[in-house]
């Protein structure tokens, strides 16, 4: 019968883990299953209990058969349903890890359920609904809400719990009913944990297929793979939410039946042995449905080339992380932040991700994926980013379908050879029809080589050496020259000319000292400094780069101001929109305020966490490229530029930056608000699109450390700023809001026992640059 098993153990190979978990089976009494169901045992008083299950799937799983599994009746019109729970609870006792869900119907008692989860806990882990308790004739065709009672979603929400649901109507998940029931109750019920049974009843795989991005951005969904015979539907499920949400399940006993699920047209067949060998002239010998299922698995994991990690967190790590059933206290990213400080200097490459800059000890350092707004460290905890976003680089959100379709398509046709990439070319032409005032452009992959590359042509096209600067623009010598002593200078002091420009305590070790007093600073809306900069030093200018907005909003006549003094003495203009920049409006910030530069520069978020970065200028300083070196190798592939296209183009169709004001503008009001309801003195600066949150008082900054301390505790990244994204919706507004209002509630009681450096664990967070202790 098993014929197939060579070649699934050859599929399998090493790929798959010794250790397995099903999370779709059906246990249940001779008389409670259904004349579809295969005759596994004889006697039609017996029962089909744990054992049962585990030695059918030994015959064709073999030593990967699974140790666990969440367990679950045979749904029928006419069972006897507190009968059949009964049975399947009395059957966990073998298995310490294993775990039920009641099925309820509509007529089920609440209360008694409830209480039942009381007296079981913790081996009830939800519920299983299914349409045959629809009151309807045609069952197949009933809305969610006619067999997922809202009772169930409220006590799966108060207690955590998971509901296990097999979709129904022709279409499935493309049915927009069903999706506008599943978001609403996903949003409204978070805590609740929602299992879309094979793969979101992806039979026809199709269904799945095109609809599976109507669930995007919500954190409480699952999938299950169980009886799901081809692989489009369970690589869409992978690709739009990660091997983090998926989950194996065998279906058992249907897993045990010959036979497969076809996807025919816009719906779906059973082909069963009969039909398969009538067909075929007996020729084909059919598998069983539980194996061609891990076949199709199987395929979908090389097509999408998941390692072997991935492989077992689908097939044993997600369920046991889901039921809570994963209790290791050892925290993997804590260990790879140690070793990290060990084997690289400063401990991570950016200083703005160094965990010591949020919470030490605390916030977590590493990433294993993100998707939207969600974070999954490399144990497994989920987080909402409402912090920086990827250090405002995802602007879409973390990982945006459309950006990452784009970018896989140039991957597989080759991302870089010895020719130039075209779409380089596109870029240009896109960049220059959304700038109209600037004629040409070259690309760069980083902010802070773009901002090198500009202050290099703008010498290079005006013969000097001078730089006026405003704000934060990267680590280049041209910059942090200016924290250097001046030659004879009297101070004995370390100099910080960059403490006021966003990052205090900037060393500039390893500048050449040559280079001091060529970059010269002046504070935003202080156009009289610039005016002093010019008098003293204008002939000598070769530029003033400055951020035409970060949090502060321009004072009337400033940037104009900056605009003619930059014309009066011949230096370039360049307006840094590396952090600004898409965020305000398609383009640059400076379009809405209707001043335009010289060369402006762009990376960040023009192309959604890809490495890329544009200046853009007027001819006759851009033409300066040519009469100066610069060259890269890396700045010649493609992947850079495909995924800007794409970024400015879903910008420029979806209103993304309306969006994010508006998604800004709810966070500011309630947060403040909840600030103000217990008595903690709050600030938000900036605009709605980019804000700097500010603690008040004596103890601002590890007051803020515990606010980010408490919010980790509740599963939000939360610092000292928020950038909001395109993912970010008013539903996680409120979520992150609710958990707001408790974390809150902790800062003002430690502020009033003045208890507040006592409950942290690593010390306040640190501030600016400074020399990490390993």
């Amino acid at each position: 019968m098993n014929q197939g098993l060579p070649l699934l153990e050859e599929l399998c190979g090493d790929y798959l883990p010794d250790t397995c978990f099903d999370i779709h089976a059906h246990l249940y009494r001779r008389g409670d299953g259904n004349d579809s169901l295969p005759q596994l045992l004889a006697g039609a008083e017996r029962s089909i209990g744990f054992d049962d299950w585990k030695s059918s799937l030994r015959t064709w799983m073999g030593h990967r058969v699974p140790s666990a599994g969440l367990f679950f009746a045979y749904p029928k019109a006419d069972l006897n349903i507190p009968s059949a729970n009964d049975y399947v609870l009395s059957q966990l006792g073998p298995s310490s890890d294993s775990r039920a869900l009641l099925l309820v119907s509509p007529s089920s008692n609440p209360e008694s359920i409830e209480q039942q989860i009381l007296d079981c806990h913790p081996k009830i882990a939800g519920f299983k609904v299914y349409h045959c308790y629809a009151t309807r004739r045609n069952t197949q065709q009933a809305e969610i809400g006619e067999f997922l009672p809202t009772w169930v979603w409220s006590l799966a929400d108060k207690y955590s719990l998971a509901i296990m649901l097999h979709i129904v109507k022709p279409h499935a998940l493309a049915d927009v009913t069903n999706q506008a029931y599943l978001r609403t109750h996903c949003e409204t019920y978070s805590n609740a944990k929602l299992i879309l049974a094979h793969a979101a009843r992806g039979f026809c795989a199709d269904h799945t297929v095109r609809s599976i991005r109507s669930l995007a951005g919500l954190n409480n969904v699952y999938f299950d793979t169980s009886a799901v015979c081809e692989s489009p539907a369970l690589d869409a499920v992978l690709r739009s939410f990660g091997p983090r949400r998926l989950l194996f399940g065998t279906d058992f006993p249907v897993s045990e039946i010959l036979g497969r699920a076809v996807s025919i047209g816009d719906q779906f067949v059973w082909l069963d042995e009969s039909v398969i060998q009538t067909c075929s002239d007996g020729r084909v010998k059919p598998w069983l449905v539980g194996m061609e299922s891990l076949k199709a698995l199987l395929t979908t994991f090389r097509n999408l080339q998941l390692n072997s990690n991935d492989a077992e967190l689908v097939m044993n790590g997600n369920a046991r992380r889901l039921l809570n059933l994963d209790q290791s206290s050892d925290s993997k990213t804590g260990a790879r932040y140690q070793q990290a400080k060990q084997r690289i200097p400063g401990g991570t490459q950016l200083l703005s991700k160094r965990p010591e800059m949020y919470a030490p000890q605390v916030w977590p350092a590493y990433f294993a994926e993100a998707r939207g707004c969600e974070v999954v460290d490399l144990d497994g905890r989920k987080y909402v980013d409402f912090a920086t976003s990827g250090i405002g680089s995802c602007l879409l959100g973390f990982a945006d379908l459309d950006v990452n379709r784009a970018v896989v398509r140039r991957v597989q046709l080759g991302s870089m050879c010895s020719l130039n990439a075209p779409e380089e070319v596109d870029l240009a032409e896109r960049l220059l029809e959304i700038h109209p005032w600037a004629d040409s452009a070259r690309f760069t992959r980083t902010g802070g080589e773009a901002n090198a590359v500009a202050i290099r042509v703008a010498r290079a096209a005006t013969d000097r050496d001078m730089v006026a600067f405003c704000g934060y623009h990267g680590w280049s010598d041209w910059y942090l020259a200016t924290n250097l002593e001046k030659s004879g200078s009297e101070e004995s002091h370390r100099v910080d000319r960059l403490g006021s420009h966003l990052l205090p305590g900037l060393d500039p070790a390893g500048v050449p000292k040559g280079l001091a007093g060529t970059a010269l600073p002046f504070n935003y809306n202080q156009a009289d400094e610039l005016e002093q900069i010019v008098a003293q030093a204008g002939d000598r200018l070769a530029a003033v780069v400055m951020e035409p907005f970060r949090f502060t909003e321009p004072e009337p006549g400033f940037l104009p101001r900056v605009r003619e003094l930059c014309d009066a003495c011949g230096a370039v203009l360049i307006f840094d929109e590396i952090t600004s920049g898409w965020r305000f409006a398609v383009g640059g910030v400076h379009l809405h305020f209707g001043v335009a530069p010289d060369m402006a520069v762009f990376a960040k978020s023009m192309s959604n966490g890809f490495p890329m970065g544009a200046i853009i200028g007027r001819q006759d300083v851009m033409e300066f490229f040519q009469k100066t070196f610069i060259s890269s190798t890396y700045w010649t592939e493609s992947v850079g530029p495909v995924a800007a296209l794409a970024t400015i183009d879903k910008l420029s169709d979806h209103f993304v930056h309306e969006h994010i004001a508006a998604i800004g503008g709810e966070f500011r009001s309630r947060l403040l608000q909840i600030a103000q309801s217990e008595g903690v003195a709050l600030r938000i600066s900036g605009r709605d699109s980019l804000q700097h949150i500010q603690f008040q008082g004596g103890q601002s900054n590890a007051v803020s450390t515990l606010f980010t301390v408490e919010m980790l505790k509740r599963g939000f990244l939360s610092g000292s700023g928020f950038y909001p994204t395109y993912a970010h919706s008013t539903t996680l507004i409120d979520q992150y809001c609710r958990q707001a209002a408790e974390a809150m509630k902790v800062v003002a009681k430690a502020m009033e026992s003045d208890q507040v450096e006592s409950m942290l664990p690593g010390g306040p967070r640190q501030t600016g640059f400074a020399r990490l202790v390993k």
